[in-house]
């Protein structure tokens, strides 16, 4: 009697190891999503060529770079992921920002710059959600740094310095100083870090006086450290957070090459 207890225990317990349909992979202490092959006629899918792409590419177009009015979906899932790995909260920020888009809330302050914010409209919630949540999970695949790393994207003017104001040099003078002489393990610093890192580059990004190729110039720079600035603000791994750190001092210390 005993031999077939332990013979139905050793089968249940197969059954429960075999669980090949997980959403999310823990990296780090961090929730990352599983790639998912949404189907063309998925609702969630249907839902966002229904209402999202009508201004959103899915993915960037090099023939229709002059018919871009947003930036492509697959944008948006690469600014949103690091800074929301759970599936819940990304789909919570999504909706908040959709319902209320503001620069304050943008993770996104190139896009804002170059697209204008995005226009306020009254979406059934039932419907929001469903496109947030397809967001999360569905594979865009991947795209190349549209903005570039440093020393590829970014050039000097005719061999000069791009002259910024003197209130956008403070700034980043600051945000050095606090990269500079940051030094706790406390994973909430490092958040908070991040978040005034990002608050400090996106005050100079949203700068109405900066246009054309300084405005790119500018883009170039803050677009190779974004993702970093937000994995930063969302990583719950001190490991994670002092890597992030180091490579922001790295880039940081890079700025005067090209600006003053």
């Amino acid at each position: 009697m005993n031999k077939y207890i332990i013979i139905v225990v050793f089968i249940a317990l197969s059954f429960l190891g075999c669980d090949n349909t997980k959403k999310s992979n823990i990296v780090d202490n961090k929730e990352v999503p599983a790639k998912e092959t949404v189907k063309a006629n998925s609702k969630g899918y249907t839902l966002m060529k229904q209402k999202c792409f009508i201004c959103h590419f899915e993915r960037p177009d090099p023939a229709k770079r002059n018919q871009m009015i947003a930036p492509p979906m697959i944008r948006v899932q690469e600014h949103y992921q690091p800074s929301y790995p759970n599936k819940e909260n990304f789909i919570k920020a999504v909706m908040a920002y959709v319902n209320n888009p503001s620069q304050d809330k943008t993770l996104m302050p190139g896009a804002v710059k170059k697209f204008n914010l995005m226009p306020k409209v009254v979406y059934d919630q039932t419907e929001l959600r469903f496109i947030a949540e397809t967001l999360y999970l569905i594979d865009l695949g991947s795209t190349p740094n549209m903005h570039m790393k440093m020393g590829k994207g970014l050039s000097l003017n005719n061999g000069q310095k791009w002259k910024l104001k003197t209130e956008s040099i403070e700034q980043v003078k600051s945000i050095i100083e606090k990269l500079n002489n940051f030094n706790s393990k406390n994973i909430a610093d490092n958040n908070q870090l991040g978040k005034d890192v990002f608050d400090d580059a996106k005050l100079i990004l949203l700068d109405e006086d900066y246009t054309g190729d300084l405005f790119d110039q500018i883009h170039f720079f803050f677009g190779g450290i974004e993702d970093n600035m937000h994995t930063l603000i969302a990583t719950k791994s001190i490991k994670e957070a002092n890597i992030q750190v180091e490579i922001l001092k790295t880039e940081f210390a890079n700025f005067n090459k090209y600006f003053e």
